[in-house]
């Protein structure tokens, strides 16, 4: 019994799919190269071309399907400009409808409906959709490689499953965690034929199926795998990868960090988006229901069909849609996605309702659960996972466990966390959609929903619990934060033309340094308020920054002509900022050290400049390298600025920010070469 979409059902998912498109796709002007990584990728567009060759040691960061992806994406005629965020922006919107399909598949209508609205309403994974990173592209290739695979074991079908291997190869493409769906098919199916697939499935067929997947995956990435000799080998990457894993030690400390970055990222979002999709999900799941009854009640046959679904369904999904909403408000939509997903999971295994709905669907059985008790319906059969939800379960079990274990035993960067952030979103849905149909089950068992003295008692105490809540949230003593998913990214991009200005006054001569620059956009208000943790007024660099907020920097015109160089910048690692000093016309070139020498044309020399960054003084070894090299520079001004809240968290913890609200403003140092 293949599914049937109805036109309600594509409207709900397209209304949450166009509104999850517009928070990951409006507002362009105020996006700017502005993370480290993705000042590397986006190299592509300019240092390829002039250097040659690719960014220094880009391999260790990612294969070159994204830098590759961006580089043609710049050279069509009106893309230049968000040509590095385009992959993630497309990618990312189509994790959206992915997640439905996922979620509908596995688990059910249900799960599909909730799951539009809590990826297409995300602040974290809207954040990383519009920057120029790897994490969202292979999220989607990821999961969709999953997904693929799921459906194709459920099929015995040896096409889906080297589908599922070419997906997973274009996320080993994207990112080196691609064999995650690799790992993720192994494990999870592994789980499922020693728990129940050994019965329907041999374990002879099971390793021809997972064979095909793991054997195409590891043919798409062999070509780059050889190509990775020319610099070392697979063994230079994995080595730079094993400098972030720290391990078991500190594990707790690092899985709490990660679970504040999506405190701290979330705003009024989250809980929106898990009101809206419960709200939708058992609205319209009561709704087809409610219609299958009145046309059955029509057949002389049926006598109580019409009593059934009572409007007390109906009540206590809308009433949980609010009650879950407002406790989202209040422990962050991420925790209590968390909560439902511990839940879900828990109650899929101890009460096989989803799976048992699906057994029904696949024999077309209408007949009902118990003497006396309703049937079942074209809506119950419609609305149930088309992928058996035991097969779902373990294959979600492994995904969630795994990254759960997995991700906290490396730094905590916010973007790691990604890929569990999908397990949880499946594991919730997953865990909500049980919970609405062990509801229904239990209305369709002719009992009704009745309400003892305990449970009234229980309501009162519950409905009381959520008028504090929401007195707690619009007093001010909880909040509903702003979504930064629009926050303006071009401080840094502003701050490196005005000092491209600088480099070519002081070249010329023409620069007198009176005090630092300091670059903020013009929107942006440093104030010394410590319940939004922007800098304090007593920071020497903060109240600097309140005195001297310059207006945007016009970035439509070159400030040189780079085929007739004045000087050369270097930056140590800084890649970010080149790319914008090489959009304004200078030539640039990044440095691994401070030895090395003056740039020359024609024999004569150029001025040339340093710049050091926050990325510079996180980097081993750099320090010492200035304290010996210092004397051969000569300081000319800094440039403040405030970087984005995603990008604020990859230069320093969650807590140290907490904790010191004056690194919210960063500076770049310009020095010339003596």
């Amino acid at each position: 019994m293949t599914p049937r979409y109805s036109k309600q059902e594509l409207l709900l998912v397209g209304m949450g799919l166009l509104m999850g498109i517009a928070f990951r796709g409006l507002h362009t002007e105020q996006l700017a190269i502005e993370h480290f990584d993705e000042g590397i990728y986006a190299s592509s567009t300019w240092y390829d071309s002039s250097a040659g060759q690719p960014w220094p040691m880009r391999h260790l960061y990612a294969p070159p399907l994204l830098p590759t992806s961006i580089q043609i994406l710049s050279a069509v005629p009106g893309l230049s400009a968000i040509a590095p965020f385009l992959p993630s922006m497309v990618l990312g919107s189509l994790t959206i409808v992915l997640m439905w399909w996922l979620g509908r598949s596995m688990f059910g209508q249900s799960a599909g409906l909730l799951l539009v609205y809590v990826v297409g309403f995300s602040d974290f994974h809207i954040l990383f959709s519009r920057m120029a990173m790897t994490d969202v592209p292979a999220l989607f290739w990821t999961s969709l490689a999953v997904g693929v695979g799921v459906k194709g074991i459920q099929s015995r079908s040896v096409r889906t499953m080297t589908v599922a291997g070419l997906c997973a190869g274009i996320a080993w493409w994207t990112k080196y965690t691609g064999w995650l769906a690799l790992a993720i098919l192994l494990s999870g199916t592994g789980l499922w034929w020693t728990l129940t697939g050994r019965r329907n499935m041999s374990a002879l067929q099971l390793i021809r199926l997972l064979a095909c997947t793991v054997g195409t995956a590891i043919l798409v990435w062999l070509p780059w795998y050889l190509m990775l000799d020319s610099v070392g080998g697979y063994s230079t990457v994995a080595a730079n990868h094993k400098g972030y894993l720290a391990g078991l030690d500190g594990w707790q400390n690092r899985l709490a960090s990660q679970m504040l970055y999506h405190f701290r990222l979330d705003s009024w979002l989250g809980p929106a988006s898990i009101g809206l999709g419960l709200m939708a999900a058992g609205s319209r799941r009561w709704i087809e229901l409610k219609r299958s009854t009145w046309n059955a009640a029509v057949d002389s046959t049926v006598t109580t069909a019409a009593a059934f679904p009572s409007p007390a369904i109906l009540g206590r999904f809308v009433g949980a849609s609010i009650v879950l909403a407002v406790v989202a408000a209040g422990i962050g939509s991420a925790g209590l996605l968390t909560c439902l997903a511990i839940g879900g999971m828990a109650g899929m295994f101890l009460w096989p309702t989803l799976q048992k709905l699906h057994v029904l669907r696949v024999n077309n059985d209408r007949s009902a659960c118990a003497a006396g008790a309703s049937g079942y319906y074209e809506a119950d059969l419609n609305s149930a996972a088309s992928i058996d939800p035991a097969l779902s379960s373990c294959i979600l079990l492994a995904w969630f466990s795994g990254m759960l274990l997995a991700t906290p035993m490396y730094h905590p960067f916010p973007r790691l966390s990604l890929p569990l952030l999908a397990a949880i979103w499946l594991a919730a849905a997953a865990g909500m959609t049980w919970w609405m149909e062990a509801t229904i089950n239990v209305a369709r068992r002719g009992k009704g929903i009745a309400v003892t003295r305990q449970q009234r008692v229980m309501r009162h105490l519950v409905t009381g619990m959520v008028v504090v809540a929401v007195a707690i949230t619009v007093t001010g003593t909880g909040e509903f934060r702003r979504p930064l998913v629009w926050q303006d990214r071009t401080s840094l991009r502003d701050a490196s033309w005005h000092l491209a200005a600088v480099v070519l006054q002081d070249a010329d001569g023409e620069y007198e340094s009176s005090r630092p620059h300091v670059v903020v956009p013009s929107d942006t208000i440093i104030t010394p308020n410590p319940e939004t943790g922007v800098a304090g007024a007593d920071n020497d660099e903060a109240s600097l920054s309140e005195q001297q907020i310059v207006s945007r920097f016009d970035t439509t015109v070159p400030l040189a002509d780079r085929s007739q160089p004045a000087c050369v910048i270097y930056a140590y690692g800084e890649p970010a900022v080149l790319g914008h000093l090489h959009a304004a016309g200078l030539n640039v070139g990044p440095v691994q050290d401070l030895r090395f020498d003056a740039a020359s044309l024609s024999g004569e020399q150029l001025p040339t400049y340093l710049i050091i960054g926050p990325n510079a003084l996180r980097t081993p070894g750099m320090m010492h390298d200035w304290a010996e090299k210092q004397y051969r520079f000569d300081h000319v001004a800094n440039f403040y600025f405030v970087p984005s809240e995603i990008v604020l968290y990859n230069l320093f913890s969650a807590e140290w920010v907490l904790q010191h609200p004056e690194s919210r403003v960063q500076k770049l140092e310009l020095y010339r070469l003596k």
